[in-house]
C-alpha cells in the first residue's frame, strides 16, 4: 500500500489524503454505503445521504481506477455487514473479565545479568528494535516526503505496534531500574498486552502482502514495462523490505525468544482482535469514503469478502494457538 503513497506517483506524495479535484463529473456512489445496482430494500425505505466524501468515483487520485466501479461505489454486501456486526458483538460478549497481562519485564528484575552498559540482553534488544523502528520512519519521511501512510495502513499499524511495544517494555525496565515503580508497572503492563497482537500482525502483514496482495497489485494494478520494474525496485528497497519482510523476524526476536517469553492468554487474543476492530472502523468508515482501497480482498461490496474476513480471524486464532505451542517447547 505504501507504493501508492509515493510522491513520484502523484503531486500529493505520501501525504495524508486531501481533497482531490472532481473526476469525470459527479460520483455514481449510491445514497448510502449499502447501495447496490439492485437494492435489497425498497428505495423509499432508505434515507437519502452521501457516502463518498469526494466526487472521485471511489478512487482517490485515480489510484484505484483498476478496481471495478462496482467495488468502489455502491451498497455493501449484506453478508459483509452481518459478518462485521457478528464479529463486533462476539468480541464484546466474550471479553475476558478482567483483562490480565503478566509484566515479565518487572518479574525478571534482579534475575537477569547485565549484557552491556548495565542493561540486560532483552532490554537492549527492545531498545534496538525501538530505535530501528523510529529510524525506518525517519527514513520514510526523508525519502518518501511523508509518513502519512503509517496511520492509515494496516502495515503502518503493524510497524507502529512493533516499535511501540519494544519502546514500552524498554522504558518499563528503565523506569524500574531508576525507582519509578508505578510508571514502570503501567508501561510494562501495556507493553505486555501488545505482545501477541504485535507478533501476529507482523506475521499477517508479511504473509498477506508478499503472497496475496503483492501479486494482485503487480499483475492487476501496475502496467507492464518500466512501471512494473520501478514498482519491484521500490518493493525490494530499504523501506518496503523493512515494513513487509523484516517486521516479522524483528517481532519474533523481541517477543518469541530470550528469557522474557510467556504464554499468551485469551486476554492477549482479545486485544489482538480489538486492534482488528479499530482498524476496520478506520478502513470501512473513513478510507472507503475517500476512495482508498488498499486491501481489495476485504472489499465490503462483494460477499466473497466474508471468506477473507473469517479466514483472517481464523488465522489470528490459529497463530495464537501456534505461538503457545512453540513457546511450550523446552
Amino acid at each position: 500500500m505504501f507504493d501508492n503513497m509515493r510522491s513520484d506517483h502523484n503531486t500529493g506524495g505520501e501525504e495524508s489524503p486531501k481533497s482531490p479535484p472532481s473526476r469525470r463529473g459527479s460520483s455514481r456512489a449510491g445514497p448510502t454505503p449499502f447501495h447496490r445496482r439492485k437494492s435489497y430494500f425498497p428505495k423509499d425505505s432508505k434515507k437519502e445521504g452521501r457516502w463518498l466524501i469526494y466526487d472521485n468515483e471511489g478512487s482517490f487520485n485515480g489510484w484505484f481506477d483498476w478496481l471495478p466501479l462496482s467495488l468502489r461505489v455502491g451498497y455493501w454486501s449484506p453478508f459483509v455487514v452481518i459478518s462485521l456486526v457478528a464479529f463486533y458483538a462476539a468480541l464484546f460478549w466474550f471479553k475476558p473479565r478482567p483483562l490480565q497481562f503478566s509484566a515479565f519485564v518487572l518479574e525478571k528484575m534482579g534475575r537477569e545479568d547485565a549484557f552491556a552498559f548495565g542493561i540486560p540482553k532483552a532490554s537492549l534488544l527492545d531498545l534496538g528494535i525501538f530505535v530501528w523502528g523510529l529510524a525506518v520512519m525517519v527514513h520514510a519521511k526523508i525519502t518518501l516526503g511523508s509518513i502519512g501512510a503509517f496511520p492509515i495502513s494496516f502495515t503502518g499499524w503493524s510497524w507502529l505496534l512493533l516499535t511501540g511495544r519494544a519502546g514500552l517494555e524498554f522504558f518499563a525496565w528503565a523506569a524500574a531500574a531508576h525507582g519509578y515503580s508505578d510508571l514502570a508497572a503501567t508501561l510494562a503492563t501495556v507493553g505486555s498486552s501488545l505482545r501477541l497482537v504485535t507478533i501476529t500482525n507482523a506475521c499477517v502483514v508479511c504473509t498477506i502482502w508478499n503472497f496475496v496482495l503483492l501479486p494482485i497489485i503487480y499483475f492487476k494494478s501496475i502496467p507492464k514495462g518500466e512501471k512494473r520494474r520501478d514498482f519491484m525496485r521500490f518493493n525490494c528497497g530499504f523501506f518496503m523490505t523493512n515494513v513487509h519482510v523484516l517486521n516479522f523476524p524483528l517481532a519474533f526476536a523481541g517477543i518469541m525468544s530470550g528469557d522474557r517469553v510467556r504464554q499468551f492468554t485469551y486476554s492477549d487474543l482479545w486485544v489482538a482482535y480489538f486492534v482488528v476492530v479499530l482498524y476496520s472502523f478506520l478502513y470501512y468508515g473513513v478510507m472507503d469514503r475517500i476512495g482508498l482501497h488498499f486491501y481489495p480482498i476485504f472489499n465490503p461490496r462483494t460477499a466473497f469478502s466474508v471468506i477473507s474476513i473469517f479466514c483472517v480471524l481464523g488465522l489470528y486464532y490459529a497463530l495464537f494457538k501456534q505461538w503457545n505451542e512453540y513457546l511450550s517447547v523446552p
